[in-house]
């Protein structure tokens, strides 16, 4: 049996290239790979799959088409080259699912009886993908066991015209129709548990091998391993501000060698409401293993620095030290940009900086306790901070970012106070007023967040209403257009928030600055030094970046608007110091407005068929279902951290709203509980 792996691309079907059919998916687009923030995704899922089938005598080709970007022409040949029996198709973010479409489309196309399975963390849409795509299974959690089973039922029967319902429902971890077209969810899939020696650091010799199959050489592989240029290749944030001598001298040793990253375990230790969980539980690899990777990466692709991609590092504080000795013993400098405030302390901090650790990264998420409890973060305000302090006296290189807003229950208080808590932060290191642009939540599929957008009615249950949703994420360059509001307030709300998290940041640095320095002619240099100047030096970084993308099109308008964007929010960055918080908001307000308005005439009022998950959300917010929504009166009446959780307060909803009765609404709410 002929097995195909491919992973998928991901992003919007907008400014692709053309085929006689129409537009291409963003993936087939040739995008610059060969930095830090441009590094394709290495293809995990396909090359677990691969390797546990390997184990139980089983071949297949690794198709990483993210990597390669192919066009349609190539994808056409290759697939007839290989002419599969079963396509495993990858989807790792839901971002994937306008490249699934068009993929499990074009496969139907050329072989129309073939089976078709889709994994990873698309198929928290397993009823969106098996209703509008060509898709035959979705598999529900972790994919090598069933994949595994799947292969094995597909010996029995060859084609897609074959489904063997009976047997499928014995295999934990599926989706599929049945023979009356409704939805059968089988539950979770079954985990490889690492005491048997399946989990591994993923083996690149393995993606060679399918790049040298599917394009010929395997120059993509070193897409994976940045070559160190300059110190922003380490993370272009981290030069926004302090930077720490260890970090330069980092970069010196190692500058022309190359980065790579490595997972050293799999799932994570917490369950936040906003971030999908298909798998269960925290397993970690052995270090043997780890160790044998680790020399390949240095002896084969000469990497001096090494990224620890893993969702939790220092979890597991045995294997966090052995780890860190391993990086010295073969003079190896890391980073650990993925890392819980309350698994480190100041004595974990100073040995790993000891065995080359440079930096380190927390998900704060929020200055706001109400919020960090509603994403069920787990943790305190006061153990962010004690992480800060404990980077800035064990000298290692630390950024607070990761900002998220427009969780369920933000309000404009939260905003600032999460600005001026990440301020706060910033300045314990010494660093600039500009704090880093928050992200907008994406509700994902398979998260309390998105059932809690469906039950207050932001985002639809019908497919159709489920698929647009899915269609337009990333789909617009201006963020807010993304996000489906699932706040109390009204979509002009939003956008001002993302004006005011930043300026509301900025002020709260000066008063930082006036209440730390007595001396006049120390607050002046400060507030030039580490306001003025740091703003007048981004607006240039920013303009550079903007030249670089060379718009074809109407250039003249976009020179227009970049730069009375531009002018005007430094002339408001120059009021900043100057005017009482109370006025300077309200002018952000006019300011946020203004933009606002013209989002509106160019989006919602041009009678354009292209629509944004924004204004497709405004209207939820007039909805009846208010007994549904959090509100500072229902936070009020929990007494406990984990009932502040969304995850309570979903299924406090459940219990409002119709039980599920039919196997179909079964399933929906095992793909909306994930693990």
């Amino acid at each position: 049996m002929k097995i195909l792996l491919c992973s998928s691309s991901y992003g919007s079907l907008a400014g692709t290239l053309q085929s006689n059919d129409g537009p291409l998916p963003y993936g087939a687009m040739q995008l610059p790979w060969g930095s830090y923030w441009q590094m394709p995704v290495e293809p995990l899922g396909i090359l677990r799959v691969n390797m546990y089938l390997e184990r139980h005598g089983y071949k297949s080709h690794l198709y990483d088409i993210n990597n390669l970007r192919p066009s349609e022409e190539e994808i056409i040949n290759n697939l007839k080259r290989v002419n599969p029996d079963v396509i495993g198709i990858s989807g790792i973010l839901s971002h994937c699912y306008p490249f699934v479409k068009y993929f499990s489309k074009l496969v139907r196309k050329l072989f129309p009886n073939i089976w078709i399975v889709l994994g990873g963390h698309l198929t928290g849409s397993a009823n969106v993908v098996l209703a509008k795509t060509e898709v035959d299974i979705c598999i529900i959690g972790d994919g090598e066991i069933p994949f595994l089973e799947l292969i094995k039922n597909f010996e029995k029967n060859k084609t897609n015209d074959q489904f063997d319902y009976e047997s499928l429902k014995k295999i934990k971890g599926l989706a599929f129709h049945d023979e009356n077209n409704e939805l059968i969810v089988t539950g979770n899939a079954e985990q490889i548990p690492a005491a048997e020696g399946y989990l591994h650091c993923h083996d690149f010799e393995k993606l060679r091998e399918g790049l040298i199959e599917f394009s010929g050489s395997d120059e993509a592989l070193h897409k994976y391993f940045p070559k160190i240029k300059e110190v922003s290749e380490f993370d272009g944030h981290m030069i926004k501000g302090q930077v720490y001598p260890e970090m330069i001298r980092a970069y010196e040793r190692n500058k022309n060698k190359k980065m790579a990253s490595i997972h050293t375990s799999k799932g994570c230790v917490a369950r936040c409401t906003f971030c999908q969980r298909q798998t269960k539980g925290y397993r970690v690899f052995e270090t043997k293993d780890i160790e044998k990777h680790v020399i390949e990466l240095k002896e084969k692709y000469n990497v001096g620095i090494i990224m620890m991609l893993e969702e939790n590092f220092g979890s597991n504080k045995k294997q966090s030290y052995d780890i860190a000795r391993l990086m010295k013993k073969h003079n190896l400098d890391w980073i650990a940009p993925n890392t819980r405030c309350t698994s480190v302390t100041y004595e974990d901090l100073k040995f790993y900086k000891e065995h080359n650790m440079f930096a380190i990264k927390f998900g704060i998420e929020s200055g706001s306790q109400k919020i960090l409890d509603i994403m069920e973060k787990k943790i305190t305000k006061k153990n962010l901070y004690d992480a800060i302090v404990n980077c800035k006296k064990a000298k290692i290189q630390t950024i607070p970012q990761n900002m998220i807003i427009g969780m369920p229950g933000e309000t404009e208080e939260t905003i600032i106070e999460s600005a001026e808590y990440n301020t706060k932060l910033r300045h314990i290191l010494g660093m600039h007023w500009l704090i880093s642009d928050p992200g907008l939540l994406i509700a994902t599929p398979g998260t309390p967040v998105y059932e809690y957008c469906q039950q207050i009615g932001s985002i639809g249950k019908t497919i159709d209403e489920e698929e647009d949703y899915l269609n337009n994420l990333d789909s617009f360059d201006e963020s807010v257009l993304n996000y489906v509001n699932m706040t109390n307030s009204k979509v002009k709300e939003i956008n001002y928030w993302t004006y005011l998290y930043n300026f509301a940041g900025k002020k709260e640095h000066v008063n930082l600055i006036f209440k730390n320095n007595k001396s006049f002619k120390k607050r002046i240099f400060q507030i030039y030094d580490q306001c003025l100047k740091a703003t007048y030096n981004d607006n240039i970084l920013r303009y550079k970046i903007w030249k670089k993308k060379s718009f074809k099109k109407n250039i003249f308008i976009n020179k227009i608007k970049f730069f009375s964007s531009f002018f005007i929010e430094m002339f408001i960055s120059l009021l900043v110091p100057i005017l009482p918080k109370k006025i300077l908001f309200k002018t952000i307000k006019i300011y946020a407005d203004i933009k606002f308005y013209l989002l509106m005439k160019n989006y919602k009022h041009n009678g354009s068929d292209k629509k944004s998950n924004l204004f497709v959300s405004e209207d939820a917010i007039l909805n009846d279902n208010l007994n549904l929504r959090i509100t500072e009166e229902r936070i009020k009446k929990f007494e406990r951290q984990a009932e502040r959780s969304l995850r309570n307060i979903v299924r406090e909803n459940r219990k409002i709203l119709a039980p599920a009765i039919t196997n179909e609404e079964k399933g929906l709410e095992i793909l909306a509980e994930g693990q």
